[in-house]
């Protein structure tokens, strides 16, 4: 498997293993290539959208389509190598994969949770998501030296991601996801008055210390895993009485207020990262289709002052 992994990021390979592993040897393991059939593999899906081998719950149609996508994969290097001759796994039928919409706070609740972050450890860390649209890893793996304090400006150009057990740091999968944008002045004040608590934190420490250089960190400076971050501020939300919503939506919600503000999507696109503008456009048509509606009603009543 090796010749597969070359480019591949961490988090790929662990997670080509994690299906390997958990899902295609225990299933396939002791049967020969050349045993494998059409009708062997779509018998197996069909039992995983009823139950998994490993948690005994359904699988989503999304990942039995991500176990198929690597064996089917797989099965064609073999008939490229003239292992096989032809793959067992191309005709197999799948279910569809329900598309996900993204949940937001409207401007009330949003209001709501800028009370509760006020003074807390999480106001700055997600205010950068809400104000910067960045994705957790980008969040997570942001170090002081990357804010540009002169020009208000903040290069994201790393993510902390979770490889098995493990937190680790690695650069974006697209070179689009490396860029620097602009920081409105109020998260700048806050990010200078944590500049200043993180080296309060380093001389209160001392040699107990881990000097990351880390935005967002424990009070002895080490970095937050992923999903340890997904779960405080979950808690923050159940605390407060706030209606849950994952990290990830803060992202959407920064795209939300970007659109509703009038910002060009072309400009969106490269704020958030995105490789492509078609990307942008499919995540937020439901949001732009809204605006549109705004943008006719504004039309029609800079007409009306027009005298003929």
């Amino acid at each position: 498997m090796d010749i597969y992994n070359k480019g591949k990021s961490p988090t790929t390979i662990s997670g080509y293993k994690d299906i390997i592993n958990g899902y295609l040897v225990p299933a396939f393991g002791r049967v020969k290539l050349k045993d494998l059939t059409t009708l062997s593999l779509q018998k197996y899906y069909n039992s995983l959208y009823e139950r998994s081998p490993l948690s005994g719950e359904p699988l989503s149609a999304k990942t039995v389509r991500n176990i198929h996508v690597l064996f089917s994969s797989a099965l064609q290097r073999a008939v490229q190598l003239d292992i096989l001759k032809k793959n067992p796994a191309q005709n197999i039928e799948l279910q569809k994969v329900k598309r996900f919409h993204s949940e937001v706070y409207d401007v009330a609740e949003l209001s709501q949770l800028f009370e509760a972050l006020a003074g807390t450890d999480l106001e700055v860390p997600v205010k950068i998501l809400i104000y910067m649209g960045c994705r957790r890893g980008e969040l997570l793996a942001l170090t002081f030296d990357k804010i540009d304090f002169l020009n208000s400006t903040i290069t994201i150009d790393s993510n902390t991601v979770k490889v098995k057990s493990q937190a680790i740091t690695k650069s974006p999968k697209t070179e689009s996801s490396i860029r620097t944008i602009d920081a409105p002045y109020s998260l700048m004040q806050l990010l200078t008055k944590e500049r200043d608590r993180y080296e309060k934190r380093r001389l209160k420490f001392g040699r107990d210390f881990h000097d990351t250089n880390l935005i967002v960190s424990q009070p002895n400076g080490l970095g937050f895993k992923p999903d340890s971050f997904t779960q405080k501020f979950s808690r923050f939300l159940k605390q407060h009485g706030l209606r849950h919503l994952r990290v990830h939506d803060m992202r959407h919600e920064n795209a939300t207020l970007m659109l509703r503000a009038g910002v060009n999507p072309k400009v969106m696109q490269r704020r958030l990262g995105h490789s492509n503008y078609s990307t942008t456009m499919d995540i937020y048509s439901k949001v732009l289709a809204e605006t549109e509606k705004d943008a006719v009603k504004l039309l029609e009543s800079s007409l009306e002052t027009i005298v003929v």
